[in-house]
């Protein structure tokens, strides 16, 4: 049997289910029956790389459970070029140890891949939201939304930083003149056209 194309692994959906609901140990256990069985498989290397990553208390990028993470992360990526998610996890684990220009390299290679990732996008965002690079994190936020209206809730950090870019004006009002993509509804609301 065929679900997306792919065929039906029960091993791969039990150890996924396993790392859902917390049982790393034990997922990890059956990815690397997995991957020792079919070393090409790119989900299972990908989600044993992630199920690494949690397993570790104090993650750190010398760690050698880290280590064998992003080296499973980028063999997931030559098993499958056209498969964006372990570029996109490398980017998130390095952002998650503070590696924040390493994370963005991944996240634009993941969106060279596949265009349409709005959580490359809203991670790419939020890193230069922390770097304070206002104008290209509004940017990248607007982008993201349009493409999956769905994270509004994760953009809570838009106004400020739109303030701070020089979008808005000490009202909250948006200045048109600057910021020409974006259109304030009846209600009051920003929206995108």
């Amino acid at each position: 049997m065929r679900i997306f194309g792919r065929k039906n692994n029960r091993k791969y959906e039990q150890a996924a289910l396993l790392l859902a609901d917390g049982n790393a140990p034990e997922a990890i256990y059956l990815l690397r029956e997995i991957v020792e069985d079919n070393p090409d498989h790119t989900h299972a290397l990908t989600t044993l790389a992630v199920a690494l990553m949690e397993k570790q208390l104090d993650p750190d990028l010398t760690s050698p459970i880290t280590e064998e993470a992003m080296k499973l992360l980028d063999q997931a990526a030559a098993s499958d070029l056209k498969d964006p998610v372990p570029v996109f996890n490398k980017g998130v684990i390095l952002r998650n140890l503070g590696h924040l220009e390493e994370a963005l390299e991944c996240f634009e290679a993941a969106l060279e891949i596949e265009e349409r990732l709005p959580l490359a996008l809203l991670h790419m965002a939020e890193i230069y939201y922390e770097m304070e690079q206002w104008v290209k994190a509004v940017e990248l936020a607007r982008i993201a939304l349009i493409r999956d209206p769905g994270i509004e809730g994760a953009l809570k950090w838009v106004q400020e930083a739109m303030r701070k870019a020089g979008f808005l004006d000490e009202d909250g009002k948006v200045i048109e003149e600057k910021t020409p993509w974006y259109v304030e509804g009846d209600d009051g609301r920003v929206s995108y056209p």
